[in-house]
């Protein structure tokens, strides 16, 4: 916990010193989202989930700013509650994923070359497979349930940061005050989680954004094909698949709106990892 600590905290000493129109941007918008995926449906006299058949395709209007589906949803309401699910989701799939790919990381980069080169050649095997085939396979045997997608999230997740935090962990290990170190007679413990763990997660903290734009599209994609999130759970993916149908009818609304959020949240997590490199860049020089 103490390295972790000090990670943190040098990372946002860091992001701190050196602020950036991608990092500010990217954090006001996925902000604006978390806001309004409780702020609208509080105010609004619609439910997320209460469905009026008699109002049912509704194109936009004052009554309905986005119109409604095929059941009567009011999407307005659904398309700002869906960050709920999303987010908290993603969040907690890549957070772990994260967590454990950089601790493993760390060891396979200070282990003997055996043990990296083993976990290694396990995370290529994982990396081999195309991560959405891969995302429904691990859902369809774990069970369609928001915990299996969220481990499953986790899991694709891992071989990412391993690999990334053992390329970092093995030049940060040749440094010359990590050999002062060795001399003094630190242990190994305190050199790995006092020196070398806090020095090499730079990398990982860039790349959780990014994993983060991909969870939410990984999620979207898994919806939109039926699995994970099922109706009438708001959520994005699953709410372009509601208006796929019958975007040749004329009902393009359905589907627009949702998917021009899901676009929005993407975008403002490569923003938002974006500037975080930014940061460390102008940190280094």
């Amino acid at each position: 916990m103490r390295a972790l600590r000090l990670a943190a905290g040098k990372l946002l000493r860091q992001i701190s010193s050196a602020s950036n129109h991608s990092l500010v941007w990217g954090a006001l918008i996925i902000a604006a989202l978390a806001v309004g995926a409780y702020l609208v449906p509080a105010i609004s006299e619609f439910g997320a989930e209460a469905a009026n058949p008699r109002e049912a395709l509704q194109p936009p209007s004052a009554r309905h700013p986005f119109g409604t589906d095929r059941s009567g949803f009011d999407i307005f309401v659904r398309v700002f509650h869906a960050p709920r699910i999303d987010l908290s989701i993603v969040v907690l799939g890549v957070g772990i994923g994260a967590v454990l790919g950089s601790l493993l990381g760390v060891l396979a980069g200070f282990s003997r070359r055996f043990m990296g080169e083993v976990s290694m050649r396990l995370a290529d095997i994982v990396q081999a497979f195309p991560l959405l085939i891969l995302a429904i396979a691990l859902v369809s045997l774990g069970g369609n349930s928001l915990t299996t997608v969220w481990l499953v999230l986790a899991f694709v997740n891992v071989p990412v940061f391993m690999r990334l935090t053992r390329s970092r962990v093995l030049t940060v290990r040749e440094q010359r005050y990590i050999q002062a170190s060795v001399a003094l007679g630190n242990s190994t413990p305190r050199l790995v989680f006092r020196h070398i763990l806090p020095n090499s997660l730079g990398p990982a903290v860039v790349q959780f954004g990014v994993s983060m734009g991909y969870g939410i599209l990984t999620l979207a994609g898994l919806a939109f094909l039926g699995v994970g999130v099922q109706l009438p759970t708001p959520e994005w993916g699953s709410m372009i698949l509601g208006g796929s149908n019958y975007i040749t009818t004329g009902q393009w609304w359905i589907s627009l709106f949702p998917g021009v959020f899901l676009a929005i949240a993407v975008f403002a997590f490569n923003l938002l990892s974006e500037g975080i490199e930014q940061a460390r860049e102008v940190h280094a020089r």
